[in-house]
């Protein structure tokens, strides 16, 4: 068996998840893929690629690293990532495959892919077989108003997939490590205007998924973030400059003094000038001459 299905594009535009290239080989020990790193090959710069073994066996290597994958097991690998896996030549396996795109995939699959391939176990097997085979069946005969019902099928081996699957690699984690280059910038760049959407263009997450993550690394949302960030340069200039309040408020990113004045109270659990007497580090001679309140 070698079979090839490609899908038209919907007619509706905003499929939660939609396939664009299904199919599977059985029998077919010669059956390798290399794609370099944001290959455009079937558009996988831009799309998901889902394979599920069914029998047989195979391998997917990965930074070095050698997975081997049996009946029950498949990955993920999400848009952009470099894809190297094969059959085992003297026991090919039997593989279907999705490749996919849709709308905020990111959250529905809860970042899965993104960084690394997603390697998972199946516990049964049976109701991926019928998933798969009913998206197969629907491409072997499709019409446009078949549409809604390949969605829908996708849909819910997707959420099979979620509810299911157990992971067989352990993540490195790089989602974390973006997030924290992105918060890094935030710190340096407090001053600035840093919208939500800047911040996850850094990572290179969308907003949403990227808002999500932060969250949970940091335990605080992130205009709290900002506003912390913002908060810590100031204490920091008023216990080691003259700077006046306003030129402080204008120096951390605060359009208003008066509005700098209450953030900065409900957060040090004291007024700017009462910090600055407590904590002045030089005296009124730090950096340069002293700069009268305005």
């Amino acid at each position: 068996m070698k079979e090839h299905i490609f899908f038209p594009k919907p007619r509706f535009q905003r499929h939660i998840c939609f396939p664009d290239f299904i199919g599977g080989y059985n029998e077919y020990p010669e059956h390798r893929v290399n794609r370099e790193y944001a290959t455009r090959e079937n558009h996988l710069d831009r799309y998901y690629n889902l394979h599920i073994v069914l029998d047989g066996k195979g391998a997917l290597y990965y930074e070095g690293k050698t997975f081997e994958l049996a009946k029950g097991q498949g990955f993920l690998y999400g848009p952009g990532l470099r894809q190297t896996y094969q059959s085992d030549e003297s026991e090919p396996w039997d593989i279907r495959w999705v490749h996919f795109y849709g709308g905020g995939l990111e959250e529905f699959l809860d970042g899965k892919g993104l960084d690394e391939p997603w390697l998972f176990r199946l516990a049964d097997m049976v109701p991926f077989d019928n998933s798969i085979e009913r998206l197969l069946q629907l491409g072997r005969t499709y019409k446009v108003d078949d549409e809604f019902e390949v969605a829908a099928a996708l849909y819910e081996l997707l959420i099979r997939l979620q509810l299911s699957a157990s992971q067989l690699n352990i993540p490195a984690n790089q989602t974390d490590e973006k997030i924290r280059t992105a918060a890094n910038y935030v710190r340096a760049h407090c001053k600035d205007r840093l919208s939500l959407e800047q911040a996850a263009a850094i990572a290179g997450y969308s907003t949403h998924y990227f808002s999500r993550k932060f969250n949970q690394l940091f335990g605080i949302s992130f205009s709290d973030f900002v506003l912390e960030s913002r908060l810590l340069r100031a204490k920091q200039l008023l216990s080691s400059t003259n700077l006046s309040i306003k030129r402080i408020s204008m120096e951390t990113g605060f359009s208003q003094s008066s509005y700098f004045g209450k953030c900065f109270r409900a957060f040090a659990g004291m007024t700017p000038l009462e910090f600055r007497d407590i904590h002045k580090a030089y005296g009124s001679s730090a950096n340069g001459s002293f700069i009268p309140e305005e």
